[in-house]
C-alpha cells in the first residue's frame, strides 16, 4: 500500500517537474525585474515574442471602412459590367468637361471683362447670356441698359471703348434678333452723340485744356522759389493735366475710328433685305469715306501719321484707322457705285483704296490689291458698255478706254500668280475668274473672238476647278453667244 503510494507521489513529483519549465519561462517573461537570476537556468527557452491577450481585437473607424470597402469591392465588376465602366467613364468625362469650362472662362471669359468694374461686368454677362446662350431681347436690352446705368454712376468715360462697345454689343443683339429697324437706331444714336462730342471737343474742349495748362504753368513760375513742396505740387498738377488732355485726345481717336465703323455698318444694315433703303445705305457709306478723308488730311496738315500702322506708340497704335482700314472704306463705296452702274464715281474710289493698300503692304503683297486691280478693270469695262449719253462727265475714247481696262485686268492676274499660299485665298481664286472673263468681254470689244474665246475657256475652267458656279455658268453662256456669231 506504501509501496503505491510512494509511486503515485513519484510520479505526480515527475509530472510537476516536467510542468515545471513552462511555468517559469512564462514568469521570466513577466516578472523579469523581479527575479532575473532565474533567466540563466533557462538560456535554451524561447520567449514569447508578444504576451498572449484574450479577448476580441478593437478596430480604429479607418480600419473598419476599409474593411466594408474590401468587402462590397468584391465581385463589383463581375456583378457590374456594364454600369461600373460606364459610371468611370461618367466621371472622367465629368472632370475633363468641368477642367475645359474652367479653362475656357480663364482664358477667353474672363478677359472679355477685365477693363469693366465688376459691378458693369456682372451685368454684361447677363446681357451675353441672352445675347448668346438663351437669346431673349427684352431681358438682353434691359440688362444692357442696366450695364450702361451702372457704369454711369462709377464715372466711367461716356465715349471710352468700353461704352461704346456694350452699345454695339446692344445692336448686334437686335440685329441678331432681326429687329433690325431697332438696331439701326442705337446705331444712329451712338453716331450722332460721339460724332457731337468728337467735333464738340476739337473745337473748344482742347482749347481750353491748353488753357488750363497754360494757367497753372504761369502760376507755377509765380511761386516764390523758397515754398519747394507747392512748387512740385503745380507740377505735378500740370502734368496731370496734360496727360489729361492727352488721353481726351487720344479718346477722341478711338471714338472716330468707331464712328466709320458705325456708319459702314449702317449702310449694311439699310441695304439688307429687311430695310432695302439704297439711299440711306449709300449716304452713311459717303459719309463714312468724307470723315476718312477729311481725317488724314487734318492728320496731314497737323504732321501726324495719317494711318496707325506707322504709329511707334505702342499704347496709342490702333487709336486712328490704319491704311487699309480706310482703303476697305473706300472700296466698298466704290462697289456700291459699281452695282449702281455708277462708274465715273465708283473709278477714283478703287485708285485711291489701291494705293493706300500698296503704301501699307509694301511688297508683302496680298489679295486686296488683286481685288482693287480688278475694280479698277470692271469700272472702266462698265464705262466702255453703258451709253454715252447716260454717262455725266465727257466720254473717252471707247478703245482707249478697252485697252486700258484689259491692261488693268491682266494686272490683276499677274499680281496674283506672284501671291502663294497661305496668303493666297479663295479671294484671289474668285476675282481671277472675274478677270479673266473681264478679258473674254475686252477682246469680244476689240473684235477679236479667237482671243475671246480662249479667255472664256480659261474662266470656265478655273470657275469649275474652285466650285464658281456663277463663273462658270457666266462662261458658259458667253462660249455659246461666241458660237452663234
Amino acid at each position: 500500500m506504501f509501496r503505491a503510494a510512494s509511486r503515485r507521489t513519484g510520479a505526480n513529483v515527475a509530472k510537476l517537474l516536467q510542468s515545471q519549465p513552462k511555468s517559469r519561462t512564462r514568469a521570466i517573461y513577466t516578472n523579469a525585474t523581479t527575479r532575473p537570476t532565474l533567466q540563466s537556468q533557462f538560456h535554451n527557452a524561447r520567449p514569447l515574442a508578444t504576451p498572449y491577450i484574450s479577448g476580441t481585437r478593437h478596430l480604429t473607424i479607418m480600419q473598419k471602412i476599409g474593411r466594408r470597402y474590401r468587402e462590397a469591392s468584391k465581385g463589383i465588376w463581375r456583378k457590374n459590367p456594364v454600369l461600373m465602366p460606364l459610371a468611370i467613364f461618367s466621371i472622367v468625362g465629368g472632370a475633363f468637361i468641368f477642367a475645359y469650362i474652367s479653362y475656357v472662362e480663364v482664358t477667353r471669359v474672363n478677359p472679355q471683362y477685365h477693363n469693366f468694374p465688376p459691378p458693369v461686368a456682372d451685368a454684361l454677362r447677363t446681357a451675353v447670356y441672352y445675347t448668346e446662350i438663351d437669346l431673349n431681347p427684352p431681358k438682353a436690352l434691359k440688362a444692357y441698359k442696366e450695364a450702361l446705368r451702372i457704369a454711369a454712376e462709377l464715372d466711367v468715360h461716356p465715349f471710352s471703348d468700353e461704352v461704346l462697345g456694350i452699345k454695339l454689343q446692344a445692336a448686334m443683339m437686335l440685329e441678331k434678333a432681326g429687329l433690325m429697324k431697332p438696331a439701326i437706331d442705337v446705331l444712329e444714336r451712338a453716331n450722332a452723340e460721339t460724332l457731337a462730342w468728337v467735333d464738340a471737343g476739337r473745337a473748344g474742349d482742347a482749347a481750353a485744356a491748353a488753357a488750363k495748362v497754360k494757367e497753372a504753368q504761369g502760376q507755377a513760375q509765380k511761386t516764390t522759389s523758397n515754398v519747394e513742396v507747392d512748387t512740385a505740387a503745380k507740377e505735378e498738377t500740370v502734368q496731370d493735366l496734360e496727360a489729361l488732355a492727352q488721353y481726351e485726345l487720344r479718346q477722341r481717336d478711338k471714338a472716330l475710328k468707331k464712328v466709320v465703323g458705325i456708319m459702314m455698318k449702317l449702310g449694311e444694315l439699310y441695304s439688307s433685305e429687311h430695310i432695302q433703303e439704297d439711299k440711306k445705305a449709300e449716304a452713311a457709306q459717303v459719309a463714312a469715306v468724307e470723315l476718312c478723308l477729311k481725317e488724314m488730311h487734318r492728320r496731314q496738315r497737323l504732321g501726324l501719321p495719317v494711318g496707325s500702322s506707322n504709329s511707334d506708340d505702342g499704347s496709342a497704335g490702333d487709336a486712328w484707322l490704319n491704311l487699309t482700314e480706310i482703303a476697305t472704306a473706300l472700296a466698298e463705296l466704290a462697289t456700291t457705285y459699281t452695282a449702281k452702274e455708277r462708274y465715273e464715281l465708283a473709278m477714283p474710289l478703287y485708285l485711291r483704296a489701291l494705293d493706300l493698300i500698296r503704301n501699307a503692304e509694301g511688297s508683302a503683297i496680298t489679295c486686296k490689291q488683286v481685288v482693287l486691280l480688278n475694280g479698277v478693270a470692271s469700272a472702266l469695262v462698265g464705262q466702255v458698255q453703258v451709253p454715252v449719253k447716260s454717262q455725266p462727265q465727257e466720254p473717252v475714247a471707247a478703245a482707249q478706254t478697252v485697252e486700258s481696262a484689259r491692261q488693268w485686268a491682266q494686272k490683276a492676274l499677274d499680281v496674283a500668280a506672284h501671291i502663294q499660299p497661305p496668303v493666297r485665298d479663295e479671294e484671289c481664286d474668285l476675282t481671277c475668274v472675274v478677270a479673266t472673263y473681264n478679258l473674254g468681254e475686252l477682246a469680244e470689244l476689240q473684235k477679236k473672238p479667237v482671243v475671246a474665246k480662249q479667255r472664256y475657256t480659261e474662266a470656265r475652267e478655273l470657275a469649275d476647278k474652285i466650285g464658281y458656279q456663277e463663273g462658270s455658268l457666266m462662261a458658259k453662256e458667253a462660249l455659246k453667244r461666241l458660237g452663234k456669231n
